[in-house]
């Protein structure tokens, strides 16, 4: 067992990084479709295909990554050399994939394609290594809470910030010509350069704890060196625990995607006030701040899996409210914003402790030492439901007679934002729930192997003082 009681500085680098990774989910969620759509000016079915074949090439791409992670020697360690040398490559290719020259439509298209699959290719580099290195540092639940707590406090300052400031800062570097592509280049450069540095703070920060040889011999019993791709591979497929945890939050970031590829536009022409993206961003921050608070205590009680079967279920009950009222009532609207938000943002949370504890399970049960593979597999899931989201309502896009920028939208468009932001999510939230309903099986497993491991350590020192 590595139960390592990390310092604070350790802690806040690790829950850092994810700071950085939820810039860029928020961008691409909120903003990604709308920046194609409605100012590069390519059709949501192209960014919808756009966006499928990406994920195709992940299903290559990010386990080739988790498996040279796995492979990785140097004295940065396994994880920090990739953090070290990537973060400031990773915050330029985020820059140009929100850039779009003055091209043709094609051009355009040929642009967005390869700058969208670049940023994806940059963001399992470093998605993979930094919570792979969060799993080589402890097993200690308690310490990977704090981790958990330190990353969502940042998450709610960008989620408070990320969608109700970004387009007001793309309006204002668009200048008086209302440029949005020049606007859009302008706030995403600063972004981007928050993003490096965000990515680097994290490699500076852990020095020292990404150690290969004999420290990290001494818990796994073999040398991950002589470990083949094949078996890191067949590890990674061997662990269901990992397997299921990804599939279920695929279900989340679903949702996400959904709620948030299409949520400008309900807001613009639903409820015909934009002024709520910031109304939604308050709120959604309330019901984190309320998860942070309870979230060490709801670990403690139900488990990981457990907690994100409970915050599934008031994820529906959140649903069902907006859909009983329409959103016509401000002050329900509110209230139902801080239950999502409550339900959303933990179930976050609880997913990536759901897999961090995979890792352990792994270890345990079969002597795994394949963070990165396993990780991988996690990004992955991360990555294609953000895109099968996207995908999903450029498609629809496509399906209604939607006019960019139209003063007003047919009433099947209107019916198609209601759909994407109220019925559509309740529905993935309920299978998010069955999904760590079986999830939860594996984490029972876990504790039974962390008991007999326990049992078996004091057995040998009771031995030894023998």
């Amino acid at each position: 067992m590595i139960n390592k009681k990390l310092p604070l500085k350790v802690k806040f680098a690790l829950g850092v990084s994810n700071w950085a990774n939820n810039l860029l989910i928020l961008l691409n969620t909120y903003f990604l479709l709308y920046f194609y759509t409605d100012v590069v000016g390519i059709s949501g079915g192209t960014a919808g295909v756009i966006m499928l074949i990406a994920r195709v090439w992940d299903a290559v791409n990010d386990p080739m990554m988790g498996v040279i992670v796995d492979k990785t020697r140097s004295k940065e360690g396994k994880c920090r050399f990739w953090l070290k040398y990537f973060s400031v490559p990773a915050a330029v290719i985020l820059f140009l994939s929100y850039f779009c020259p003055a091209v043709s439509t094609r051009g355009k298209v040929a642009w967005v394609a390869v700058t969208y699959i670049l940023q994806g290719m940059a963001s399992t580099v470093l998605s993979v290594s930094a919570n792979a290195l969060t799993a080589r540092v402890t097993d200690d639940p308690d310490e990977r809470v704090l981790i958990q707590q330190i990353s969502s406090l940042g998450d709610i300052a960008l989620s408070l910030t990320i969608p109700s400031i970004t387009l007001p800062l793309a309006t204002v570097f668009a200048g008086k010509d209302q440029n949005m592509v020049t606007g859009f280049a302008g706030v995403i450069a600063v972004y981007s350069v928050i993003y490096g540095i965000l990515r680097l703070m994290s490699w500076k920060g852990t020095e020292g704890y990404d150690t290969d040889g004999s420290e990290n011999e001494k818990h796994i019993g073999k040398k991950q060196s002589s470990q083949s791709i094949s078996s890191l591979i067949r590890q990674t497929a061997g662990n269901h625990y990992a397997l299921l945890a990804s599939l279920s939050y695929i279900f989340y970031l679903l949702i996400s995607a959904i709620m948030g590829s299409t949520m400008v536009y309900y807001f613009k022409y639903n409820l015909q006030n934009t002024d709520l993206l910031s109304v939604y961003s308050v709120t959604v921050m309330v019901g984190n701040v309320i998860g942070i608070l309870t979230m060490k205590p709801m670990h403690k009680r139900l488990g990981n899996a457990g907690s994100c079967v409970f915050c599934g279920a008031v994820c529906v009950a959140g649903c069902i409210i907006r859909w009983i009222t329409m959103d016509q009532n401000f002050v329900i609207f509110v209230a139902a914003m801080i239950i999502l938000g409550f339900g959303s943002g933990m179930v976050g949370s609880y997913s990536i402790q759901c897999i961090l504890d995979s890792c352990t399970y792994a270890r345990l049960k079969d002597g795994a030492d394949n963070q990165g593979t396993t990780m991988a597999v996690f990004t992955f899931s991360q990555k294609l439901g953000q895109a099968l989201g996207g995908v999903v309502a450029g498609w629809m896009l496509e399906l209604v007679p939607y006019v960019a920028n139209a003063q007003t939208q047919e009433q099947s468009v209107l019916n198609l934002f209601f759909a994407e932001n109220i019925i559509l999510p309740m529905i993935l939230a309920g299978c998010l729930a069955v999904g760590f309903l079986f999830v939860s099986r594996y984490e029972k497993k876990l504790k039974e192997l962390i008991k007999s491991r326990k049992a078996e350590e004091q057995e040998e020192r009771s031995c030894q003082k023998a």
